[in-house]
């Protein structure tokens, strides 16, 4: 019914999981993913991260590597052994850029290996792909 005024019920967006240890990057994508009509949840660490993933199920993931308790290529690998990690679309948003980390993370299936610092309006066009894909693939 509301579809007709351009609203979409909050659950029909797409939800993004932000995990990364700088608290001014997760406000500053928190701010402008949700400025872009996504639901947002942030976690820390890849710990945090791996309960807010059971918790929410997001359809994307921006993942940072390197973080305290648990990086993101150890989160990234628990992650894609479990039967409910394996579709859920992953971007890695690091300043790691050297070739074994980015190796590792394309080992795993990502979706995307972005170097910090980033363009935001870069981002978000990949998200809209990834998301993009993501409906393709569904059909």
């Amino acid at each position: 019914m509301f579809d007709f005024f351009g609203f979409k019920k909050k659950a029909d967006k797409t939800k993004i999981l932000v995990i990364d240890d700088e608290p001014n990057i997760v406000q500053t994508l928190q701010d402008r993913l949700e400025m872009n009509e996504y639901r947002v949840f942030t976690a820390h660490n890849g710990r945090e991260g791996l309960d807010k993933f059971e918790r929410e199920k997001p359809d994307v993931i921006l993942l940072d590597v390197i973080m305290p308790v648990m990086d993101g290529l150890e989160m990234l690998e628990t992650l894609r052994k479990r039967p409910d990690g394996q579709d859920v679309s992953i971007i890695m948003l690091t300043a790691r850029s050297q070739t074994q980390d980015i190796a590792r993370a394309n080992a795993c299936g990502i979706d995307d290996y972005i170097v910090k610092p980033f363009d935001l309006s870069e981002l978000l066009a990949k998200i809209e792909s990834v998301v993009e894909h993501r409906k393709v693939a569904a059909r």
